[in-house]
């Protein structure tokens, strides 16, 4: 089940014989009420209908993936890999939002809405957190450990400090301890 199907509720419709930019319009003004799910059958072709949509509302979301399985098995792209994160970040705060994706990012598997709420870590300041247990859960959720914190996605540690740079961050964020607080 695609995670896009808990936002969404799903009504189908094919749209051909319009330009990029009419397809723009066309997408902008069913939005109105509803939120949708807009698949192409490219990336480019999903990139393109995005910068298109960002023209007409603040309200659209990209969901990028690859569009050959052989470059998920070789390599994921970093900045594509952040834009997917952002996109169901966004999702999570706000369903009302048009997705613009391709074939291939509709189609990946992705875990449930109640399973992504739990993975989300909030933090307060001057509360006791055991620190061996944050680093897990951080590496749990796809942090990578680096000796230097540069890179949205990476966290390090020395000492009783933890920097992590975190999705929808300009900069890293510097966690340190004292004990446990």
């Amino acid at each position: 089940m695609s995670i896009f199907n808990q936002f969404i509720t799903t009504k189908e419709s094919s749209i051909s014989g319009l330009t990029d930019e009419l397809k723009a319009i066309y997408i902008q003004s069913r939005y109105q009420d509803n939120s949708i799910v807009v698949v192409t059958n490219t990336l480019y072709e999903a990139n393109i209908l995005f910068q298109r949509l960002k023209s007409y509302t603040n309200e659209v979301l990209f969901f990028p993936m690859d569009d050959f399985l052989t470059s998920e098995a070789l390599a994921v792209s970093p900045e594509l890999k952040t834009t997917r994160l952002e996109t169901i970040y966004s999702l999570l705060k706000n369903n009302h939002q048009i997705v613009v994706t391709n074939l291939m990012g509709y189609l990946r598997y992705l875990p449930t809405k109640k399973v992504l709420n739990n993975k989300i870590i909030s933090l307060k300041v001057n509360h006791d957190y055991n620190m061996n247990e944050l680093i897990q859960k951080i590496y749990s959720i796809g942090y990578t450990k680096e000796t230097i914190t540069s890179v949205t996605g990476n966290y390090s540690t020395r000492g009783f400090v933890i920097d992590i740079f975190p999705i929808m961050e300009e900069h890293p964020i510097r966690l340190e301890f004292w004990g446990d607080t």
